[in-house]
């Protein structure tokens, strides 16, 4: 019986350290819970708001890209009729140049006209003159 007696008086003493031991273990998981348990209901009262606002601000970026969207349309068909536009004045520059080529040398070709009629007309003169 004394083993038994040495056993239990064992047991009891380790139990009695144990608890010792695990009461202030138990209580800090206390505190450790009830922190996580205030950080968890802070979190989700600063989350609702955000999450609300980031809703907000993506719609406003949806907004802004499809406006984005549109104008850049009205920028591509700007840029298409200012290509045309310089198409066009290319070609006038072109008619432009050839006109006065035509007008610098309109003088060459009346000088050459009025030469070739005084030559002529002497001609016929000489011809009429002799003959």
């Amino acid at each position: 019986m004394l083993l038994l007696q040495i056993t239990s008086a064992v047991t009891a003493v380790t139990l009695v350290v144990l608890a010792m031991c695990l009461i202030p273990v138990l209580a800090e998981m206390k505190k450790a819970a009830v922190s996580l348990q205030e950080a968890t209901d802070s979190l989700q009262k600063e989350l609702k708001p955000l999450i609300n606002d980031l809703r907000e601000t993506v719609a406003d970026i949806q907004v802004v890209t499809s406006s984005a969207a549109a104008n850049a349309d009205g920028v591509n068909m700007l840029l298409s009729e200012l290509g045309h536009a310089g198409h066009n004045i290319r070609m006038i520059n072109k008619v432009l140049g050839i006109a006065t080529d035509v007008a610098r040398n309109s003088t060459v070709w009346l000088t050459g006209a009025k030469v070739a009629g005084k030559f002529i007309a002497d001609r016929i003169v000489r011809s009429k003159t002799r003959g």
